[in-house]
């Protein structure tokens, strides 16, 4: 009898010695950190502000917060792209794109003659923008700049039944966004400091200092170029 309850309390401890094994050897779990996003606000008929700002936020002081009002936007960890996606498709929000400064003509959609500036819902993804704080490893502080590509898609205009995609990637060399001139890349400037972590992505300007990106329409899988315009912004990321 004593014998039967030794063995049974060896057993046990090779059985929490074991679980305890197994739990530190098993890799942490991956989850994606939720994002708070905001691009610049200008006031009506604030010209200088919309020069440098020509994708906008709805509303003035009211970030895109992931799991409020319908915004999803997270670091894409677990998928290992490490992209920033904002999606404000499936939402109540939207962000203003100001269409005035074209950078070539010929191409540009109904919509632009009457109405260059749309309050739209696109979904955003800045391709490996984590990496930007991934390079700085375990550092109490950093200031790293990331330069990637810029995509915002799914998003239409009332009265139109094309798909329309707006782009900063003149690596997107199979897409017509890139015609008559590349577009331009984007920075993720990655700061952390005493005061926290942020994020700033902007585009890179041209030679020209025009930040062009290229607009493509879709409209039952037939792709065609609507333009190119200069659209320079500023949005600011920080970690949920």
């Amino acid at each position: 009898m004593k014998k039967s309850i030794l063995t049974a309390a060896i057993m046990a401890v090779i059985l929490v010695a074991t679980a305890i094994s197994q739990n530190a050897q098993r890799p942490a779990k991956i989850t994606n950190p939720g994002a708070i996003a905001e691009f610049g606000f200008c006031a009506a008929n604030d010209s200088t502000c919309e020069s440098g700002n020509r994708v906008r936020q709805d509303i003035a002081g009211s970030p895109y917060v992931n799991g409020v009002n319908g915004v999803n936007a997270v670091f894409n960890l677990v998928s290992g792209s490490r992209d920033l996606t904002i999606g404000l498709n499936l939402s109540q929000r939207s962000v203003h794109f100001d269409f005035r400064v074209a950078t070539s003509t010929g191409s540009q959609p109904a919509w632009w003659f009457t109405a260059p500036q749309q309050n739209v819902k696109p979904y955003f993804n800045v391709l490996g923008a984590y990496y930007a704080k991934e390079q700085c490893g375990s550092a109490p502080t950093c200031d790293n700049n990331y330069v990637t590509r810029m995509n915002a898609g799914l998003w239409s205009v009332s009265g139109d039944n094309a798909s329309y995609a707006l782009l900063w990637n003149p690596e997107a060399t199979t897409r017509p966004v890139n015609s008559p001139s590349p577009t331009v890349h984007v920075n993720v400037h990655y700061v952390k400091d005493g005061s926290g972590e942020v994020f700033t992505i902007t585009p890179l300007p041209n030679l020209s200092g025009q930040s062009v990106s290229g607009l493509e329409s879709t409209v039952r899988k037939s792709v065609t170029g609507a333009g190119q315009y200069d659209m320079p912004f500023t949005l600011t990321v920080r970690l949920q």
